[in-house]
C-alpha cells in the first residue's frame, strides 16, 4: 500500500495500524531524508505535490493494490498552497496510479468539502475529489469531521480554548461530530480491505454536539470553563482578520467561516465500517494524561503574555535609560562602576541599543533562544557591578536587585522551552 503525505498526522497513524497488521506500507513524502530519520527501515519514496513527477511516481507505484492520499494542510504557506496539496498533486498521484493499474485509490477529503463551499480549503478538496472519483480502477472518498489527537494541531488549539477560565467563541458556532484518530485509522484499514466499499463516506463520531460542549470535554471534569464568552460575529470577523497577519496564527477569517456551518453526518456507515461503537468524545482524553495537557495548555497560552512582558521590560528599559532619566544622574552611575569619563556616554547609548535589541529579538524565532541567553548574562554582569560598586541598591526599599532573581527564572522559563530537547510550548 502506498500512502502519500505519509509524515502528517493521519497518515503516519494510518501506516502503523497498517503495518501492525501485517501490511507493506510505502510511504510518500517530500523530505525521504526526515523520514527515513524518523522510521528506520521504512520504504519511503520522494513524492512533491508541489512538484509532482508523474512517470517516476507511476513506476514506484507498479505492483502496489492500494493508494491512500493523506497529505492536506489547513492553512496555506509559501511553499505550500492548496491547490499544490489538494488539487495537483492528488490530481498527479491518481493520474499515476492509473498509469501503474493500481486497483484502488483512498482520498481522504474533508466533512463540508464542496466546489461551491465559502473557504479556499474546503474548495480545494472537492477539487481533489473530483479527481479521485474519476480515477477508473475503485476511489473511495472519506470526508472526516474534527479528527482529535493527543498531538494534532487543532486538538491542541482546542486543548488551549478549553483551559481558559471562560470560553470564548463567536456568537455564530454550529454542531460538529469529532472523531477520535484511532477510530479514523481503524476504519481507513477496514475501508481498504473492504470487498465493495461506498465510493464516498463520512468519517464522523458517535453524536452531533455544540462546538462549546467539545471543548468543554477535553477538560478535567473540576477544570472546565465555567461559562461560555459569546463573541458578537462582527467583532470576532475583525479579531480574526487581525490574527491573519500574526506569525503561526491559529485562527483567521476561513477559520470562522467553517465554525459557522455544520460539520456533521451520519455515523451509521462509520460505525458499520468499525463493527463497533466510536469513541465518545467525552473519553477522547484518557484520565491519566486530562492534568498534563491541561498543564501544558495553559502554559501554551501563557507563553504570548511571559514573551510579551519580557520583551517589554526590556524595551521600556532603553527607553527610560535613553529618554526619561536624567542623563547627568546616568553618567555619574557609570562613573561610579569604574567606566572611564571619555567613554561613559558611549557606552551609556551602547547598553540602551542593546536593550533595545534584546527586547525586539526574542520576537525572532531563530534569533529567540541567543536572545534570552544574552539577556541572561547582561542580567548577571550588571548584579555583579552593582553588587561591588553600587551597593545601596540591595538596600534600596523597591528591591531593583532582588527582582532580577524572577526576571532570571522567568528567562531560563522562556529559554528551556525553545531548547531543541525542551518542552517547546506554544
Amino acid at each position: 500500500m502506498f500512502i502519500a503525505g505519509g509524515s502528517g498526522l493521519i497518515g503516519t497513524a494510518l501506516a502503523d495500524r497498517l503495518e501492525r497488521s501485517g501490511h507493506a506500507v510505502i510511504l510518500g513524502v517530500r523530505d525521504v531524508d526526515a523520514m527515513v530519520r524518523r522510521r528506520p527501515g521504512a520504504q519511503v519514496v520522494r513524492f512533491d505535490f508541489a512538484a509532482p513527477d508523474v512517470e517516476a511516481l507511476a513506476d514506484a507505484l507498479a505492483g502496489v493494490d492500494v493508494v491512500v492520499n493523506a497529505a492536506g494542510v489547513f492553512k496555506e504557506g509559501r511553499q505550500q498552497s492548496f491547490d499544490d496539496i489538494h488539487v495537483k498533486g492528488p490530481c498527479s498521484l491518481f493520474q499515476a496510479a492509473a498509469t501503474a493499474s493500481v486497483a484502488r485509490i483512498v482520498q481522504i477529503s474533508a466533512l463540508g468539502a464542496d466546489l461551491l463551499a465559502p473557504t479556499p480549503y474546503w474548495r480545494s478538496k472537492a477539487r481533489g475529489d473530483r479527481c479521485a472519483r474519476a480515477f477508473p480502477g475503485m476511489p473511495v472518498v472519506v470526508r472526516p469531521s474534527l479528527v482529535y489527537a493527543d498531538d494534532g494541531a487543532s486538538s491542541l488549539l482546542f486543548q488551549r480554548l478549553a483551559a481558559l477560565p471562560w470560553l470564548p467563541l463567536p456568537a455564530t458556532t454550529a454542531d460538529v461530530q469529532p472523531i477520535h484518530l484511532d477510530d479514523l485509522v481503524d476504519g481507513l484499514a477496514a475501508l481498504l480491505e473492504h470487498p465493495d466499499p461506498p465510493p464516498q463516506i463520512d468519517a464522523v463520531g458517535p453524536r452531533a454536539m455544540p462546538l462549546a460542549s467539545y471543548l468543554q470535554a477535553l477538560s478535567p471534569a473540576d477544570a472546565r470553563p465555567r461559562r461560555v464568552l459569546r463573541i458578537p460575529d462582527r467583532v470576532a470577523r475583525a479579531a480574526a482578520g487581525a490574527l491573519r497577519w500574526l506569525p503561526g496564527r491559529a485562527f483567521d477569517s476561513d477559520a470562522l467561516r467553517m465554525l459557522a456551518l455544520p460539520n456533521t453526518g451520519d455515523a451509521a456507515p462509520w460505525r458499520a465500517l468499525l463493527q463497533r461503537e466510536p469513541r465518545d468524545p467525552g473519553t477522547f482524553v484518557a484520565p491519566a494524561r486530562r492534568p498534563a495537557l491541561r498543564r501544558d495548555a495553559i502554559l501554551a497560552n501563557m507563553l504570548p503574555l511571559l514573551r510579551a512582558s519580557l520583551s517589554l521590560t526590556w524595551l521600556y528599559t532603553a527607553y527610560v535609560s535613553l529618554f526619561v532619566f536624567p542623563q547627568a544622574a546616568s553618567l555619574d552611575l557609570l562613573l561610579r562602576a569604574h567606566v572611564p569619563a571619555a567613554l561613559a556616554p558611549a557606552s551609556l547609548y551602547a547598553a540602551a541599543a542593546l536593550d533595545a535589541a534584546l527586547g525586539l529579538g526574542m520576537w525572532v524565532r531563530r534569533w529567540r533562544r541567543a536572545a534570552y541567553m544574552v539577556q541572561i548574562g547582561v542580567v548577571l554582569f550588571y548584579s555583579v557591578v552593582i553588587g561591588l560598586w553600587l551597593p545601596e541598591y540591595w538596600a534600596h526599599p523597591y528591591g531593583p536587585m532582588i527582582k532580577n532573581l524572577p526576571l532570571l527564572a522567568l528567562t531560563l522559563l522562556l529559554l528551556w522551552l525553545e531548547a531543541p530537547r525542551g518542552h517547546r510550548a506554544g
